[in-house]
């Protein structure tokens, strides 16, 4: 006798149509959602003058919003996304990690990782033709969670609702994992604008938590880096980074 999933393929399927809805708000204004688009001003911490000129020299120019973008080759575009969700999202989902291990214990931990994954997942799958929310919701599942959902209407929010949802009350700030403020708190508003999208699209996830663990991570090295005070949050970056360019991947093989 086949033995049944914890998680059902009909609770998967409705967190992700809810995710997907709500990701699409994000890849149509990035600017917006994911920040790091503000200059920091001249006393601005060091962190935050790193992570701009970081930033300036990753995306360049052509953004989704140039009328160039359009005559970007396919590969050029997918990893203007990969690099930019790394930046911000993957920043933000290392957050906590500043505590090292201890932030194995926050809330919503892996979830924050999830979403950061599903984020390159959806714009990849974007910039492939699949264009609505729906359709994306397949592969989210099978590149986080490994799990083949059969062909179904997945339950998506329409525009209005996920732009309600996104621009709630923000949640508390990613503390370090012992009361205090996370490192996001210094590297200035664009990039806690970021740590807060990626929040509230981790939500999302708080009804699937048996499946987190399956998400698209990075090496054994960059993990334990993760688990040591401080330093931690560059490992956990690094693991983040590496888990939104093989969802990426993994999403473009999938298409073919």
């Amino acid at each position: 006798m086949a033995r049944t999933p914890a998680v059902s393929d009909d609770q998967i399927s409705r967190a992700l149509g809810v995710y997907a809805g709500l990701v699409d708000r994000v890849l149509t204004d990035p600017q917006r959602w994911l920040g790091l688009d503000d200059d920091p001003p001249p006393t601005a911490p060091f962190p935050a003058r790193v992570l701009d000129a970081l930033r300036d020299r990753a995306l360049g120019e052509v953004t989704p919003a140039s009328p160039e973008w359009d005559r970007q080759p396919l590969a050029r575009r997918v990893d203007w996304w990969v690099t930019r969700i790394g930046i911000s999202a993957g920043l933000a989902a290392a957050a906590p990690r500043f505590a090292g291990a201890v932030a194995d214990r926050v809330p919503l931990q892996a979830a924050l990782g999830a979403s950061a994954a599903g984020l390159a997942v959806c714009a990849t799958a974007r910039e492939h033709g699949r264009t609505e929310p729906a359709q994306w919701v397949p592969l989210l599942a099978k590149v986080l969670f490994d799990r083949d959902l059969p062909v179904a209407a997945a339950p998506v929010p329409d525009p209005a609702q996920a732009e309600r949802e996104l621009a709630e009350e923000p949640d508390p700030a990613p503390e370090d994992g012992r009361g205090g403020p996370g490192p996001v708190a210094t590297l200035g508003r664009g990039a806690q604008r970021a740590a807060r999208t990626v929040w509230r699209l981790a939500r999302t996830f708080r009804g699937v938590p048996d499946l987190l663990d399956e998400r698209p991570r990075g090496g054994l090295l960059t993990r334990a880096i993760g688990k040591l005070p401080v330093v931690g949050v560059a490992g956990g970056w690094l693991d983040e980074r590496s888990g939104i360019r093989k969802a990426s991947r993994e999403t473009a093989a999938l298409l073919g």
